[in-house]
């Protein structure tokens, strides 16, 4: 997509619900302040997003959006069709890291099938979108300090200034400043060991070299996935662009921070003894500037909403995930769906309930997920190859049917009564989202490391395929 594109495109208005009275203030407009912000938009809430960045500068890597995120979208007129503009239209080919193929999964359900994106150009369609709606989004917007009233919510900006509104809802991911008001102090994150390094950079003089063109002759879009000694890889090609992502042992100093840079040699000792095609893939990037993201776990509270009711956290800010849960943009738009149906469904008199309501619904499921990508990582890093020989599955299809067929919009609908009456009169209520079979307990990040720093595997009850 170019500039003249967005210019040149007519989107059509949303059908919308009458109006609900609600005001809402989103802080953050990445993936999920801005999902949720089209759709409370549709639901007939008032909404403005504030955004702390002077723009949207986001990075063009590859992501997966799975069928649970795709379905309330298909209510965004013209959406859809913009969202093919950055798909890669491809199953994802897993590998082993001398090149041995292993097999090929597209996850889906029949009606909305899983789709991997360009991170950025999604980023983009969910902006432009949102202002063709009429959501107002105010750059250069830097909130220092949450705050509420039985009545109200509000943040405080670096300036001094205030701005109020019925609901505020923190979208601004791991830096949140919510969570003082919600948990009195920030948990510290976890080092996981990991980092991330990733780049995405035109195909044309990549595919010069004899080694990349021949990996990816016969394919105008591939993604693939490819498995070796604690690291993995993921490769994703278009007709233009090529971008690849290694998660591997954090030997170089990676930092939380997405402007941080360095060089793509970093990469190059941890695809030692892998196919030829890695290391010419690596020395192709332009420049050899990649961004190298520190993986940092952080064990998601169950309570995301604060003590009054009117603040609550959606995506990041609530809930963080490893790459190898594939989840993470799913959740943060899963959640703006069931926000935004609670929030209709509660009204102006039940606020404090709706967002109790959204924390009830999503927690147990969400928590599924997490538990999952650490699942998968353990899968990927210390795979037994004899084992994959005989079950491939186990590397290909790591992301369950009970993540996927799901619809949260329907669900926050279908069960927002019934959850109500649990929190305000005790009636018991269990969800139905998550893991079939599996009785959700607490855990821990630091019980699942000791656990397999023990040698330990990772079993649950419950069917997770």
């Amino acid at each position: 997509m170019n500039s003249n594109d967005k210019h040149q495109r007519t989107i059509p208005s949303m059908e919308k619900y009458p109006s609900s009275g609600l005001s809402v203030v989103v802080v953050g407009g990445g993936i999920a302040g801005l999902g949720f912000a089209i759709e409370a938009c549709r639901k007939g809430h008032d909404v403005r997003v504030l955004e702390r960045r002077p723009q949207f500068v986001e990075l063009g890597d590859l992501m997966v959006l799975q069928s649970s995120a795709l379905h309330t979208p298909k209510l965004w007129p013209g959406f859809l069709e913009m969202l093919a503009s950055c798909q890669y239209n491809s199953p994802n080919y897993f590998k082993k890291f001398d090149g041995t193929f292993i097999g090929a999964h597209h996850p889906g359900s029949d009606d909305a099938p899983s789709t991997y994106v360009n991170r950025a150009k999604f980023h983009g369609i969910l902006e432009e979108y949102a202002r063709q709606q009429g959501i107002k989004i105010e750059y250069s917007a830097n909130v220092v300090e949450y705050f509420e009233t039985n009545d109200a919510a509000g943040v405080k900006f670096d300036d001094g200034h205030f701005q109020i509104a019925d609901v505020v809802v923190a979208a601004d991911g791991v830096g949140t400043k919510s969570w003082g008001l919600l948990h009195g102090s920030k948990a510290e994150p976890i080092n996981s060991g990991f980092a991330v390094t990733r780049v995405t950079f035109p195909a044309g003089p990549a595919l010069e070299n004899p080694i990349i063109a021949k990996e990816f002759e016969g394919f105008d879009h591939r993604v693939s996935l490819h498995v070796g000694p604690d690291s993995h890889m993921v490769v994703g090609k278009t007709d233009t662009e090529i971008c690849w992502l290694l998660n591997h042992p954090d030997t170089d100093g990676a930092v939380e921070d997405w402007s941080y840079k360095a060089s793509s040699d970093i990469a190059l000792p941890h695809v030692e003894g892998w196919h030829p095609f890695f290391k010419e893939l690596i020395n192709a990037t332009p420049n050899h500037e990649v961004t190298n993201w520190k993986l940092m776990w952080r064990n998601a509270p169950p309570t995301w909403v604060s003590p009054l009711g009117r603040v609550v956290q959606i995506g990041d800010a609530a809930h963080t995930f490893l790459p190898t849960s594939a989840s993470g943009a799913t959740m943060a738009l899963e959640d703006g769906y069931s926000l935004a149906a609670c929030l209709e469904k509660g009204g102006r008199e039940r606020v404090a309930l709706a967002t109790r309501v959204h924390n009830t619904l999503r927690y147990e499921r969400v928590s599924c997920a997490q538990r999952m990508g650490l699942k998968n990582r353990e899968n990927f890093h210390k795979t037994d190859w004899d084992y994959v020989r005989e079950h491939p599955e186990v590397l290909t299809s790591t992301i369950g049917l009970w993540l996927i067929h799901h619809n949260p919009e329907n669900y926050a609908i279908e069960n927002f009564e019934s959850c109500a009456t649990h929190i305000e009169d005790g009636k018991t209520f269990r969800n139905t989202n998550a893991v079939p079979g599996y009785t959700w307990k607490p855990w821990t990040i630091e019980q699942l490391l000791a656990a397999t720093d023990n040698g330990e595997e990772i079993l649950d009850e419950g069917d997770w395929s």
